[in-house]
């Protein structure tokens, strides 16, 4: 009785989950299609899979929403064939769903009034408010199809990078779009690839309020008992050697706040002026400081 209880807990909680991210994509990709359709399809921007219904659109006149839909549900059987449903269903959904949210939101452009806004203006607030309505997508693991999916079965079956299939995608578009409107949105569109990555890399793991050091010093004894008493901060102590020298090193860990980057590393420096410090971003710590 308890583990079925136990079970139907689990259930629901999974339920839960996965309503709270389907949710979040809808606002996500919403939000996106309304860039679309208010700054990137009227300033002719070629970015993702989405431009490839700009060009179409410029040439056959063949809206947006018919091209996407009938190109998603073709790469959507080909991921199905390739990949299965079980890795690719996130991606099959949100590929059905967004080109209905494209037609949806093209009918609010004509009561939204921009003004008369400077090109470069309306490209860059396309990006940020593009960007951050990717990366509500990503960060639940659905995606507005198209390139994902090509990249997908590229990746598997060329032992190809998602990251470079990424690239490889992004420049064949847009070397497409150079064809078709000029060079002007070549230099657009790379400002909003460009500009969308930075956001949605933002919206994914967040901004760094922390910072790692990583002190190789020579002077552990008293650098620790500045990080320890006079900041008051936790630190790990771990073994090292020198690979050309072979020389045992201690080298000293520690999270601190972005806002005492400047003290850790001054005082670190004073203690020990030949000290060694790496320092990298934390975006997420876990666990007791």
């Amino acid at each position: 009785m308890f583990f079925k209880k136990k079970k139907v807990k689990e259930v629901v909680k999974k339920k839960k989950s996965w309503l709270f991210d389907f949710a979040i994509y809808l606002v996500g990709a919403t939000i996106y299609s309304l860039v679309f359709n208010l700054f990137l399809l009227p300033n002719n921007i070629v970015v993702g899979f989405s431009g490839l219904s700009v060009i179409v659109n410029d040439l056959w006149g063949i809206k947006p929403f018919i091209f996407l839909l009938i190109s998603y549900i073709a790469l959507g059987i080909l991921c199905l064939i390739f990949l299965g449903f079980g890795t690719t269903k996130r991606a099959f959904v949100g590929a059905l769903i967004y080109p209905f949210l494209v037609e949806a939101t093209s009918y609010l452009v004509p009561y939204i009034n921009l003004g008369n806004i400077e090109k470069i203006v309306e490209v860059m607030c396309g990006a940020i408010i593009g960007g951050f309505g990717s990366g509500l997508i990503y960060k639940v693991n659905y995606s507005t199809g198209g390139t994902d999916m090509i990249n997908s079965i590229v990746s598997k079956y060329f032992k190809k990078p998602i990251g470079t299939c990424h690239i490889i995608a992004n420049f064949v578009i847009i070397g497409l779009g150079f064809l078709t409107f000029g060079l002007s949105t070549v230099i657009y569109s790379i400002i909003v690839v460009c500009v969308m990555s930075l956001v949605i890399d933002k919206i994914m793991i967040g901004i760094s309020q922390s910072k790692t050091f990583q002190i190789i010093t020579s002077n552990e004894t008293d650098v620790k008992k500045f990080l320890l008493s006079k900041l008051s901060h936790g630190v790990t102590v771990l073994d090292g050697h020198g690979g050309y020298t072979g020389n045992v090193l201690k080298i000293i860990m520690c999270v601190v706040p972005t806002g005492e980057y400047v003290t850790v590393k001054e005082g670190v420096l004073e203690l020990d002026p030949q000290a060694v410090i790496l320092v990298s971003d934390v975006y997420e710590v876990i666990g007791s400081k």
